[in-house]
């Protein structure tokens, strides 16, 4: 999509100025500035091979925002998002690693997954189980280099699978990046919702875990702030996700080394992501 179909959308006011946005690895984003005020535009179409499907993004991002966790949704139509505006910054992991931050995003978090009876609109649900599975044909039919034994990690999810506990299914974003959160000097908010649906709430809390990096410490504090105190047994769970998450992640930016045209590094972003589910399966191992 061009910057001139972007300026000519409908929702505008006067005085249209656009600004792309750095950082997007699977989307280009602009900063649109008008008579109206500010809205981000995300240029996005389905991606099949990563299992995005816009309409249920468009769903669970204006179920959050009902809730006031994401930013509203202005206008849409194929191609194109169009939100409000939150003037904040975009969080870093070390950010994210701060015991202040780690008590927000567990509040933050705790309200998203308690929000069932407010909830409204076809979301559709999401295990990254199956969405793993699904990567690992999608990586094949396009040529990309998969990691080796690749057999014996599947075999391995099967077995991880079978350690989760039953959980009440909740809205989760299931992509929860220091990217993806916005803090706006008193509020912290959750963007880019390509992969939310409803599932198991501590997928986000292992996510929060792998992505940003965590310590032992660190995630010790992210779940005692969401539990309200330990509770030794959602720890484990939550350390089988995070090397599931990982692993998730490894097969996404596998994919993208192949499919995505966007100017990034997939293949060390790639390498990196698989050696943290290394070190994760092996914590886990460690930890009977």
């Amino acid at each position: 999509m061009s910057k001139e179909r972007i300026l000519s959308l409908p929702c505008w006011g006067s005085g249209v100025e656009l600004e792309e946005l750095p950082g997007g690895i699977t989307n280009r984003n602009y900063k649109v500035s008008c008579s109206a005020g500010k809205r981000m535009a995300r240029v996005c179409e389905d991606r099949k091979v990563l299992g995005i499907d816009r309409a249920n993004e468009r769903a669970c991002q204006a179920a959050a925002a009902s809730i006031g966790v994401a930013p509203a949704i202005v206008y849409h139509e194929e191609g194109v998002l169009v939100s409000e505006y939150i003037e904040g910054r975009t969080l870093e992991d070390s950010d994210v690693k701060e015991e202040a931050a780690l008590e927000r995003l567990a509040r933050l978090l705790r309200g998203l997954h308690e929000s069932r009876a407010e909830l409204r609109g076809e979301l559709l649900y999401f295990c990254p189980f199956q969405t793993i599975r699904t990567y690992v044909g999608n990586a094949k039919e396009l040529g990309a280099v998969l990691p080796d034994q690749l057999d014996a990690i599947l075999e391995d999810l099967d077995g991880l699978s079978e350690e989760l506990e039953p959980f009440r299914p909740a809205l989760c974003h299931n992509d929860v990046l220091a990217a993806n959160i916005l803090d706006d000097g008193t509020s912290l908010w959750l963007v880019d919702w390509e992969y939310g649906g409803m599932g198991n709430p501590l997928f986000d809390l292992a996510g929060v875990s792998g992505n940003c990096g965590l310590g032992p410490g660190e995630e010790g504090l992210l779940l005692a702030a969401y539990f309200g105190g330990e509770d030794p047994a959602a720890a484990r769970q939550v350390s089988i996700l995070k090397a599931v998450s990982l692993l998730r992640e490894t097969l996404w930016a596998l994919i993208q080394t192949v499919a995505s045209d966007i100017d990034f590094d997939y293949v060390a972003y790639a390498a990196e992501l698989f050696e943290a589910y290394r070190r994760a399966r092996e914590e886990l191992r460690g930890s009977r």
